[in-house]
């Protein structure tokens, strides 16, 4: 008897993975729907509200890694169709080798904390900063470090240790895109996760966040990233 390799089919794939696509930071307001040897993300409502279309990036995004650490890539196809104006986004898998980056990205998937915990006073890094600023302009959106101290306290507010806060970032994205924004979120964590940085968001309060992206950008997402006091 002779063996031979099985390679699995690209919808038996998605739907291995779809669970850790669901890990990424969101708000609910969509599902999957598997047919046609594709995963089809809907959202429940045609008008969906901008933090519903952050999720839906990231959520993306994480399938997009946890893709590509199983050896697949993703062929990704956005936007509505005539029949269905809540049709948002169709993925195929298709046969891709991974980066050392991408298999450590989905590897944290599973270990990332969102808790706005307890930061110590080391600093990170602007190197380490720098590889975060890259991934977010990956996905198309821009990362800002808030160096003013007055600044980053206001958006503190509310929020656990002042004193010991990390560092804030703001993501900024063009009008319109949200789903941009939401990718580029998850980009930042998973990456953040592989650095060793705890990563929580913060509300983002738009006139103090535009002093920081800028007038031709919308903040979308305010983050505060820091080491775990130890």
């Amino acid at each position: 008897m002779t063996m031979t390799n099985v390679v699995p089919r690209g919808d038996t794939v998605l739907r291995s993975v779809l669970h850790l696509a669901d890990l990424a930071p969101h708000a609910g307001g969509y599902q999957w729907r598997l047919s046609d040897g594709a995963a089809h993300l809907h959202v429940d409502t045609p008008d969906s509200p901008a933090h519903v279309l952050r999720g839906v990036g990231a959520v993306l995004h994480h399938l997009r890694i946890a893709l590509a650490a199983a050896g697949w890539g993703a062929l990704i196809g956005r936007g509505t169709v005539p029949s269905d104006q809540t049709h948002i986004a169709s993925v195929r898998a298709v046969r891709q080798q991974p980066t050392t980056e991408q298999v450590a990205m989905a590897a944290a998937i599973s270990v990332r904390s969102s808790e706005d915990a307890d930061y110590s006073e080391a600093a990170v890094p602007w190197t380490v900063l720098n590889r975060l600023a890259a991934q977010a302009r990956a996905e198309g959106a821009q990362l800002d470090v808030v160096l003013d101290h007055g600044t980053r306290l206001r958006m503190l507010r509310r929020s656990r240790s002042l004193q010991n806060a990390g560092v804030v970032v703001v993501i900024g994205v063009r009008e319109g895109e949200e789903i941009a924004a939401g990718a580029a979120l998850s980009a930042v964590l998973l990456m953040g996760t592989v650095w060793g940085l705890l990563g929580c968001q913060l509300p983002v309060r738009p006139v103090v966040a535009r002093q920081v992206v800028g007038p031709d950008l919308v903040p979308q997402v305010v983050l505060r990233l820091g080491y775990p006091r130890t």
